[in-house]
């Protein structure tokens, strides 16, 4: 079996993580990608969506790591869809440096990005 921890020859530590995506509670489908990734801003940690409006943690994206240890949480500030956000999609998961991970969302969230974006661009 591979390692799902390596370092490449620039010294950057790379694992395997895995993530559950909820929103409102409901489970959308998971995630994998490497945590080593520069666009992803080397984050190792798993995802809290507050809206600032409400205080709702609207969404969350609970992540582990390569041996199975969940990841504390950090929160990103986006509007949930029910309220404006100046800078972000409301109710979007692709808020700031996790736009990167568009192309490892299951697609039951892909398909409710779509939607979102859709109606903001009709608004």
């Amino acid at each position: 079996m591979a390692s799902q921890i390596w370092t490449d020859e620039d010294g950057t530590l790379h694992e395997q993580y895995t993530g559950s995506i909820f929103i409102e509670g409901r489970m959308l489908g998971e995630i994998s990608y490497d945590s080593g990734r520069s666009d992803l801003r080397w984050h190792r940690c798993s995802y809290a969506l507050f809206c600032r409006h409400c205080g709702e943690v609207w969404g969350r994206i609970v992540v582990s790591n390569g041996r199975g240890e969940q990841q504390a949480f950090d929160p990103i500030n986006v509007s949930c869809d029910k309220h404006p956000d100046h800078w972000n999609v409301p109710g979007s998961l692709l808020a700031n440096h996790l736009e990167h991970l568009l192309d490892s969302l299951p697609p039951e969230a892909l398909i409710r990005e779509f939607q979102l974006h859709l109606r903001e661009i009709a608004t």
